[in-house]
């Protein structure tokens, strides 16, 4: 074992050009010097062999098992170190780390850096440390899985082709290699050989070697694909990508990511790239386990490296390689893992389950149900498990089922781990425990619950409270709403998280009408809505269940379906069978608005109306349609107020007064031609108070009446309508109030607009109302009295 420090002067011969080593003067001492002269003499060739011209350092491996290092400094000085084959090292020191290390420099002292035997090996302070090569790897991120996958063949493949690296300078290239040292297993660290920088790549015997961009290299077909593998970093042409390899592209993407990779420590070379090691923080021996994985150390992982990866833990747990800690971690990381990473680790699942198994059947105990909750088998997996597992524990189950509850504890645990979920005999356990809780007066009931709660198996539970509500009925849901009452209920509210929806409310029905609460009717309602999805009933099925176990088969008082009205749609009330529950609030309600005219518009066609409430609506519906201009005042329309009117006999006093104001503003808005013919004048000399007001509002409005003045002296026939509309009248049937809307409309609103009216104009109406065989004699004495006001 022996390490030597040697140093050189490049020179070149005078006659030949040729580049020479010449032993450096003067030595570190004299007893040094026939050391140097014996290295320049024995090694002086190999030097010049490795540096070639223009290196800054490299690291070779010469033929009898030594290594060279040899770093080129300014003013054209060489320093080498010489390890002969029995040399351990470097240790935790690699060779690249010496790129550019003061302690090269002769006049260093003796002061040299930790790592080889003797502290000879120069070193830099910490030049290559991991947040170095984070950046570096994150800046080039698209060229360290290529450039890592090249590096493996080189130990992989005797074969493995010298890596050319073409970058501006050899800085790059030694975080290259860099890189490959901080990514490679330990075992194989010593043997990478490389050049940061040469100008002769075809003499250079290293595997990685760094050109600059001028170098004359050719890059002809057989030197890219067959000579060399050739990364460029300056554009130029280069070798094409190597098939995907799972170590490099988890190693890069662990480098990417900001997680630098543990690379494997075991001493055998057959499993010096392991994935397991590298993936869980490494660790010692022959096979390091996974104890310290998580769900984050796959992340960003797919494809190929996804499935390498998770295939490693696979065979490690089916050849019984890993132990109880690495067991453990593995499920977990099972049930973390979602999506894509999810369905590859299917059949690392199944091996776990497998494992549990086969060691619960030697071993007489059963694996603890958490071992098979949450872990993504999949139905191939779940089917190849009851195959080969669940037929004998179903079968055991269904003999237990004869006798007592107390006594299917046991074989249910063993189905259940099993995985024979979906066999007759879970079926027909469900389905006998579930009419047991339906039954809480019976002592079933409590074995049931005794049963379920000793098994503490959340899925079961869930699915056989789910069974409490198959083929629901009014009668069954009471029965839930027993069960909650009963001393079984405390149970029931413990596990209600496994409950479906519908079990969750009536439970809590039952919980809020007994102290402190008390809750009734729509306080009820409205704090069992408040646990539905988006705090609101969205279909027809939920109202019904809300309404049966807030009302029963009652109908709520007034106050109560008014606030069920404002909370669900008209729609779904109507559909739900419950129009009739709430028309009441329809012909009696505290306000007129549109939420009252949506609800009668839906409630018209609910054929369990009776004559006078389908009527009541269609009359509120029919008001609104015609205040809106959505129908037209025509006779018919008309008519069928009239119709509707009879037919739903007396109004409450909010209901009639909203009718009356909406077709108050049909009738002022409608065209006076249309109401004269629909015999509308008809409603307005019988009409109410709240009608007329209405009415009169529409034509006082300043710019109603300013755009009548500006509009009728060119609509003879509108002005004629509206004088026939508004003209006196007598006769028996007509109210004062309406000739006093009448009278104040004739006055103020059409004579202003005749006032300003010439001859032409006038005689236009004068021929409309002799053509209708209208009062054209009232016509002239109301407009010559007009004329002498004006005077």
């Amino acid at each position: 074992m022996a390490i030597r420090r040697l140093s050189y002067r490049l020179d070149q011969e005078p006659d030949t050009g040729a580049v020479r080593l010449i032993p450096a003067q003067p030595v570190r001492s004299p007893h040094e010097e026939p050391r140097h002269r014996i290295a320049v003499t024995g090694l002086g060739p190999a030097v010049e062999d490795v540096i070639g011209t223009g290196s800054e350092l490299s690291y070779t491996l010469l033929p009898d098992g030594g290594r060279l290092l040899c770093a080129t400094l300014s003013g054209r000085r060489v320093e080498a170190l010489h390890l002969s084959a029995g040399t351990p090292g470097p240790g935790s020191v690699w060779p690249i780390d010496t790129w550019r290390s003061a302690t090269w420099e002769p006049d260093a002292g003796e002061e040299l850096g930790a790592g080889f035997v003797e502290s000879e090996l120069p070193v830099t302070r910490a030049h290559f440390d991991s947040g170095r090569l984070v950046e570096f790897a994150r800046a080039r991120a698209e060229r360290v899985a290529p450039f890592l996958t090249d590096v493996r063949r080189l130990f992989a493949d005797p074969a493995g082709r010298q890596i050319v690296l073409v970058e501006e300078d050899p800085e790059a290239v030694a975080h290259w290699v860099a890189l490959a040292c901080a990514s490679l297993p330990e075992i194989h660290v010593p043997a990478l050989t490389f050049t940061t920088w040469t100008t002769d790549p075809h003499r250079a015997p290293q595997q990685i070697i760094g050109i600059g961009p001028g170098v004359e290299f050719d890059r002809d077909d057989a030197t890219v694909e067959y000579l060399y593998r050739v990364h460029d970093a300056t554009g130029g042409r280069q070798s094409p990508p190597a098939a995907a390899d799972a170590w490099a592209q988890l190693t890069a993407e662990r480098w990417i990511s900001g997680s630098p990779p543990a690379p494997g420590t075991g001493a055998r070379a057959d499993d010096a790239f392991a994935l397991i090691p590298l993936i869980s923080g490494g660790g010692g021996g022959d096979r390091p386990g996974a104890a310290a994985l998580t769900g984050a150390d796959l992340a960003g992982l797919g494809g190929d490296s996804l499935h390498a990866v998770l295939d490693a833990f696979t065979k490690s747990v089916t050849r019984g390689e890993a132990d109880a800690a690495t067991l453990d971690r593995l499920e977990a990381l099972c049930r973390e893992v979602e999506g894509e990473q999810a369905l590859a680790a299917r059949p690392l699942a199944l091996a776990l389950v497998k494992h549990r198994l086969d060691t619960s059947r030697t071993g007489g105990a059963l694996p603890g149900l958490a071992a098979f909750e949450g872990l993504p088998l999949g139905k191939d997996a779940w089917r190849e498990l009851r195959e080969e597992y669940g037929q004998r524990a179903d079968d055991a189950l269904r003999g237990a089922l004869r006798g007592p509850i107390p006594a299917w504890a046991e074989p249910l645990r063993l189905a259940l781990a099993v995985g024979a979920d979906n066999g007759p005999g879970i079926a027909e356990a469900m389905d006998r425990l579930a009419d047991a809780l339906l039954h809480p007066e019976q002592h079933e009931c409590a074995h049931a619950v005794r049963l379920l709660d000793d098994l503490g198996h959340l899925p079961f539970i869930r699915r056989v409270l789910r069974m409490l509500i198959v083929d629901l009925t009014s009668r069954k849901l009471d029965r839930v709403r027993e069960l909650a009452r009963s001393p079984q209920g405390v149970w029931l509210q413990r596990n209600i998280e496994q409950a479906p929806p519908t079990v969750r409310l009536a439970a809590a029905a039952v919980l809020w009408s007994g102290a402190p609460d008390h809750l009734r009717g729509a306080e009820l309602f409205e704090a069992l809505v408040g646990l539905l999805p988006g705090r609101r009933v969205g279909d027809v099925a939920t109202l019904r269940l809300l309404w049966r176990l807030v009302w029963r088969s009652k109908v709520p008082d007034h106050a109560d379906v008014a606030w069920v009205a404002r909370t669900c749609t008209p729609r779904l009330v109507v559909d739900a069978g419950h129009g009739r529950g709430i028309i009441h609030w329809v012909r009696d309600p505290d306000r007129c608005d549109p939420e009252l005219v949506a609800y009668a518009r839906d409630m018209r066609g609910d054929a369990q109306l009776g004559v006078a409430d389908r009527a009541t609506a269609d009359l509120l519906v029919t008001a609104q349609d015609l205040a809106d201009g959505r129908l037209g005042v025509t006779r018919a329309s008309v008519g069928r107020l009239g119709e509707l009117g009879r037919k739903a006999g007396p109004l409450s006093r909010v209901l009639r007064l909203g009718v009356d104001e909406r077709v108050g503003r049909a009738l002022a808005r409608a065209d006076p031609v249309d109401v004269r013919e629909s015999h509308g004048l008809r409603l307005l000399v019988a009409a109410s108070p709240e009608l007329l007001s209405a009415y009169r509002a529409y034509f006082t409005d300043a710019p109603i009446r300013d755009g009548m003045v500006r509009e009728l002296p060119d609509r003879p026939a509108e002005l004629a309508a509206y004088y026939y509309l508004w003209r006196p009248r007598r006769r028996s049937g007509v109210t004062d109030e309406w000739r006093a809307v009448a009278e104040e409309l004739l006055g103020q609103v059409l004579a202003p607009v005749v006032a300003h009216m010439d001859e032409h104009h006038l005689g236009r109406v004068a021929t409309v109302l002799q053509r209708e065989n209208q009062d054209l004699q009232g016509w002239t004495a109301w407009r010559h009295r007009i004329e002498q006001q004006d005077e």
